[in-house]
């Protein structure tokens, strides 16, 4: 009898150490990925704080885009008013505007019938 129960402690002992050394490798192995992912993470976390960055810098490359674009838009509005104000037929656009008749525009403004009544036609009252 005192066998039978040193037989079975040693395989009780046996079948521990056997355990024990599953746990062993197992942890290890759940080092190694553990690690792995850890190095993911970190990497992931640098990929992250890069695209933070590019995106900063392009919102404020669209920023100054943006302003950029108003002074140009305000410029080509006070361009295309110049211009507009330049043209010889400028004044009289404006009195046609205002509901100057066609002898009116002849004689003030020296043009030739044909030319007052295309004015007129072209840029006078749309009620017409």
């Amino acid at each position: 009898m005192d066998i039978d129960l040193l037989v079975i402690v040693a395989l009780c002992f046996s079948l521990l150490g056997l355990g024990f050394l599953w746990l062993a490798l197992e942890q290890r192995k759940l080092k190694s990925i553990n690690q792995v992912l850890a190095e993911q993470v970190d990497s992931m976390s640098k990929d992250i704080a890069g695209l933070c960055s590019a995106a900063v810098t392009v919102d404020s490359r669209i920023a100054m885009s943006a302003e950029q674009m108003a002074d140009l838009l305000d410029k080509l509005g006070d361009y295309e008013h110049k211009e507009s104000e330049a043209s010889p037929y400028h004044s009289v656009i404006q009195r046609v505007r205002s509901g100057a008749g066609e002898q009116e525009l002849i004689k003030d403004c020296g043009l030739s019938r044909e030319e007052a009544a295309l004015l007129i036609k072209v840029h006078g009252s749309r009620s017409n």
